[in-house]
């Protein structure tokens, strides 16, 4: 029994040996091309190409009102009316607060009284001395004259008498006297005629007028002090804050209104050198708020310098806010689709060398190292001017690894 047992067994050995030198009697040239096979790296890879999609820029900022305004009176005074009240609406032009006005109005007439006045002397000056005058100065002047014609009479009458000796030497001086104050007289009485015919000096003209000028100024400036003790709104728009109350005194450009105007919105962006050129006047934008609301906007400003505090460039968006949604202080992400001049890949494509920027490309199997020139740098995302073209295939990751001229089996993209 313990012998044909024997035999089976060895049968068995034997069979299974044979099988298995039968399978590992392979081919030599197909172990080789498994060899070169398990060499080559597999490498995963994107395939440039053109964004179907354009991609966005987005910034934040904050929103602000279009107008807001702190209303206040111009001159001091007690309050008298206050039409307001938070969150009315209110409309352009409409009367809102006023003060006393009693002491202004009457300020505002005595001024108009003093330009009245000076508008009669202005035109009686200018108009000249009236005929009643001329001819009363006529008269004094032919009665001057008769004085002097007499007085000369009586002087020469005089000198006859001294030389009778009728009269002494002081008598007749006192004749002479008499003569010459004739003659001043006659010629005061002269100058005073020629001035009623000559009219007007130029020098007195220039006072009256001084004086007309500085009464209508008076008058405008009682006028406008006047017209500051009421405040009208600037604009439609919604009363926030209202300060004082009926009856209490205030002070010139003392805040007693808050009055904003949200019918549009206004969001200003710091944006960096880098990115400016992304922004021109008259484009739209899109402001999308956390609660999901979008609008459209416009650009509005972009300043032309940078602000020295921030050392960025301001940039201001306009908005249509018809139905309120937006609220000052609300932030908003403002997206403006990028202005790109190349192809966009993967930040991780792209390797950097001493001072130059690379990418590996797959060509027929074989890693080809290409210098490129690079843009904008966003999102994990980096822009490429120069150095790739559409349908590329790039290694997309771990550059550090692969070299060039090595062989790989492409995958991916």
């Amino acid at each position: 029994m313990k012998k044909p047992l024997a035999l089976l067994l060895s049968a068995v050995l034997v069979t299974t040996v044979t099988g298995c030198g039968s399978e590992t009697a392979a081919d030599p040239s197909q172990t080789t091309e498994k060899q070169e096979q398990q060499k080559e790296k597999i490498v995963n890879v994107y395939t440039v190409q053109k964004n179907s999609k354009p991609i966005l820029f987005t910034s934040t900022g904050i929103i602000e009102a279009k107008q807001d305004l702190e209303l206040a009176f111009g001159t001091a005074g007690k309050i008298v009316s206050l039409n307001a009240e938070k969150g009315k609406r209110v409309k352009k032009g409409q009367l809102l607060a006023s003060l006393d006005t009693s002491y202004y109005e009457k300020a505002v007439e005595a001024a108009s009284g003093q330009v009245t006045q000076s508008t009669i002397q202005r035109r009686e000056t200018l108009k000249g001395a009236s005929t009643e005058a001329i001819a009363q100065q006529r008269l004094a002047l032919s009665g001057a004259q008769q004085d002097l014609n007499k007085a000369k009479k009586d002087y020469a009458q005089g000198q006859i008498l001294l030389q009778g000796g009728a009269i002494a030497q002081n008598d007749l001086d006192q004749l002479k006297q008499a003569v010459d104050a004739a003659e001043r007289r006659v010629k005061n009485e002269q100058i005073g005629l020629d001035t009623l015919l000559k009219g007007a000096e130029p020098e007195d003209i220039a006072r009256i007028d001084a004086t007309y000028k500085q009464a209508t100024s008076e008058v405008a400036r009682a006028q406008q002090t006047l017209r500051e003790t009421k405040i009208t709104a600037p604009f439609d728009g919604t009363i926030v804050e209202v300060i004082p109350h009926v009856g209490e005194m205030t002070s010139p450009g003392q805040s007693v209104i808050h009055l904003v105007d949200l019918s549009s919105v206004k969001v200003a962006l710091d944006v960096t050198n880098e990115t400016i050129t992304q922004f021109k006047e008259g484009e739209k934008v899109t402001l999308a708020g956390d609660t999901g609301t979008k609008t459209t906007g416009t650009i509005q400003f972009v300043s032309p310098v940078i602000d020295n505090k921030t050392g960025k460039y301001r940039v201001e968006i306009i908005a249509p806010n018809p139905q309120g949604e937006w609220r000052g202080g609300m932030i908003a992400n403002v997206q403006i689709p990028r202005k790109l001049r190349g192809l966009v890949v993967p930040i991780e494509a792209v390797g950097i060398q001493e001072s130059t920027r690379y990418v590996l490309a797959v060509e027929n199997g074989v890693v080809k190292k290409r210098q490129v020139e690079v843009g904008q740098v966003f999102d994990e995302r980096i822009e490429i001017l120069s150095g790739i073209k559409e349908g590329d295939k790039l290694i997309a990751a771990g550059l550090t690894y692969y070299v060039d001229g090595e062989k790989v089996v492409a995958k991916g993209e």
